[in-house]
């Protein structure tokens, strides 16, 4: 018997849960917020039917196999779209960005320091997060920017780690996703580096275990490993260092030498490309001679100049970019951590045929796979 006048709550109360549980799935990915929301949602509406006596109606089954789906379908959506990161295209961009400096959120160009949040810190490595924010003009905006701040992660590595390149060289660099890289060689950390063309192929220099494969081009940023030692940066810094790669990639632009920024960086309408507000994949090394990736993480939709500028109040002195965008992916694991980013899609294979569709309509495979990868195997 249903409770005199609490059916009136009944509805709007299921409503309400209904759609906290879809919000969730749609800004945390995977399986297991799925499992938390549906768990969350049959849960919640037992006690809301318990609190307003509403009974339970017919078609009992049929109502939750529906509920069910739409969760499934939402969740497979969400997670094939990368909607937990890539809702931050729909903000407001115009605005300057903004980091947190001292404790106080201060506009990039004004900032002297960055203040950094430390996920992990072990004696080969260490993973940092910068939060960053764009003032949002709508109240959606601001209200995102309350609950879900953008990030770019900040990777430092001991030069004594073993760095090295993943490709599928005996196939000619078929691409791969960071999943199938490490089934190649299990490592610490991977992070897809070379451009590649329309038809999957990668772009620039390329050296593996000492052999040549591809020949330079005229971009001008490099990762090479030389002596067991890894270095990026601008093709200029490596015009005194002495013996020949074991590995090398190319890529561009380069950002950075010796802790300045290049005048056409810092000039930015010399490159309109480089202005837009994407996932951004720097690399570089430190005076001390650490490897340092600096890196879009969830939302964190930067220009050239802006992953520059992060990466100059974090001491880097030499930098290059590489490939990112949507092509963006990359994985840090070790026995007492681990963390992993996609831009896009790097599970869900719907075959060849697909991925040729979704390139004449969108300009993008189904999935996201890349030809060459940095590996780097921790020493500890």
């Amino acid at each position: 018997m249903a409770k005199p006048g609490k059916n009136v709550i009944h509805y709007p109360s299921i409503a309400l849960l209904f759609a906290c549980c879809i919000a969730w799935i749609i800004f945390h990915n995977g399986w297991f917020p799925l499992t938390l929301a549906l768990g969350i949602f049959f849960i919640g509406r037992i006690g809301i039917r318990y609190l307003t006596g509403h009974p339970t109606s017919g078609l009992k089954l049929i109502k939750n196999i529906a509920l069910v789906l739409c969760f499934v379908l939402t969740a497979l959506c969400c997670t094939f779209l990368r909607s937990e990161t890539n809702y931050a295209y729909f903000l407001n961009h115009e605005n300057p960005l903004e980091v947190l400096s001292q404790d106080r959120w201060t506009p990039l160009s004004k900032a002297t320091s960055v203040d950094t949040k430390t996920s992990f810190n072990g004696s080969s490595a260490r993973h940092e997060i910068v939060l960053i924010r764009r003032r949002q003009p709508s109240i959606w905006g601001k209200l995102l920017n309350r609950i879900l701040l953008q990030e770019v992660h900040v990777f430092r590595f001991n030069p004594h780690n073993d760095f090295y390149l993943l490709a599928d060289v005996t196939n000619d660099f078929t691409p791969l996703t960071v999943q199938e890289a490490n089934e190649r060689k299990a490592s610490d950390f991977i992070l897809n580096s070379s451009f590649y063309d329309p038809e999957n192929h990668a772009i620039g220099e390329i050296i593996y275990l000492g052999k040549r494969y591809q020949k330079k081009t005229k971009s001008s940023g490099y990762f090479k490993v030389i002596h067991g030692i890894p270095h990026a940066g601008p093709a200029s810094i490596f015009n005194n260092l002495p013996g020949e790669p074991a590995y090398s990639c190319q890529a561009h632009p380069s950002t950075l030498k010796d802790g300045q920024m290049f005048n056409y960086i810092e000039n930015e309408s010399l490159q309109a490309l480089w202005n837009q507000k994407t996932y951004r994949n720097l690399m570089g090394e430190m005076t001390n001679g650490d490897f340092v990736v600096v890196v879009s993480g969830n939302g964190g939709l930067v220009d050239v100049k802006e992953i520059t500028q992060i990466a100059q109040l974090l001491g880097v002195n030499h930098a290059t970019l590489f490939d990112a965008g949507s092509a963006l992916q990359y994985r840090f694991t070790n026995p007492n951590y681990s963390m992993e980013f996609s831009a896009f899609n790097n599970s869900l294979d719907l075959g060849s045929f697909a991925d040729r569709i979704c390139v004449k309509l969108f300009r993008k495979n189904v999935i996201q796979r890349s030809p060459v990868y940095i590996g780097i195997k921790l020493n500890e």
